[in-house]
């Protein structure tokens, strides 16, 4: 927000259009702020609070084009690449 003062003000403007400007937004205006949701999204997309999602242990055995993943086993989903690169083709290493 600080490198794109404009936007900050295009941001202000639709809550206080939307929401008025004595109250603060809440989950049920989400769907009357579409600039500030595209905001948020571009935001966490550039930007995501952590590289890595939230570590998953695999329940069972697992085969994956070929590779066992055991049982136990850690997973971390990488955010930072699925969101940086949406249409990139994924692979297991």
């Amino acid at each position: 927000m600080a490198l794109y003062p404009e936007v900050q003000r295009k941001a202000q403007k639709e809550i206080d259009r939307v929401v008025g400007p004595n109250k603060l937004p809440t989950f049920e205006d989400r769907d009357t702020l579409p600039y500030i949701d595209a905001m948020v999204k571009e935001t966490l997309r550039w930007h995501p609070v952590g590289p890595m999602g939230v570590a998953h242990l695999v329940t069972e055995d697992d085969i994956y084009e070929g590779y066992l993943i055991p049982k136990g086993a850690l997973i971390l989903p990488n955010i930072w690449y699925v969101e940086l690169y949406p249409y990139a083709e994924f692979h297991i290493l």
